[in-house]
Order: structure tokens, then sequence, then C-alpha cells
């Protein structure tokens, strides 16, 4: 019995053995992995990341010159023309009366 009992002594020791490489080896990986993964993002996310700034400010700068030209020439055209624009305006709210109409979709008439 004694021999048995040494038996399974020796079984749960080389368990137990085994169980802490397996840990040893996984905490190894894991460690590997990690600094792989941090080397990927110091080479190549973060550059990436930059660029994508540099383009979407570049993009900003652009789309408000273009706002700014176009807002200066509307109104050196106004100013040159304004009888025209105010006749415009006119129009265009008379035309966008005529077709509102007095149709009320607020308060319907409640019959």
């Amino acid at each position: 019995m004694s021999q048995m009992g040494n038996d399974m002594k020796n079984i749960r020791d080389e368990a137990s053995a085994a169980g802490g490489r397996l840990a040893d080896d996984a905490r190894a990986e894991l460690a590997r992995l990690r600094s792989q993964v941090e080397r990927l993002m110091e080479e190549r996310v973060t550059p990436a990341l930059g660029n994508a700034a540099e383009t979407v400010e570049d993009y900003t700068r652009r789309a408000r010159h273009s706002i700014e030209d176009n807002a200066t020439a509307l109104s050196d055209t106004v100013r040159a023309q304004p009888l025209l624009f105010v006749a415009a305006a006119a129009f265009s709210g008379y035309v966008l009366g005529r077709l509102m109409g007095n149709r009320t979709y607020v308060y319907p008439d409640r019959k």
C-alpha cells in the first residue's frame, strides 16, 4: 500500500510540476505577445493615426478657405447688384407663400 501511496505522490508532484511549467510558458508567451503588440503600435498604428490627423487638418483648412472665398464672392456680388438680390428674395418669398397657400397643417379644421 505504501508503494501505491508513493506512486500517487509522484504522479501528483509530476502533475504539479507540469502545471507550473505550463503556467510559466503561458506567461512567457503573453509577455512576448504584449511586447509584439506594443512594437506594432509604435511602428504602424501611431504613425498612421498621425498621418490621418494631418490629412483631416488639411481637408479642414481647405474647406474653411473655400467657404470663406465663396462667402466673399457672394458678398461682393450682392454689393454690386443689390436690387437684383432683393428682387430675387422677394420673388422667392412670394412663390413659397403661394405654394403654402392658406393651408395650415398645425391646426387643421375640426368639424
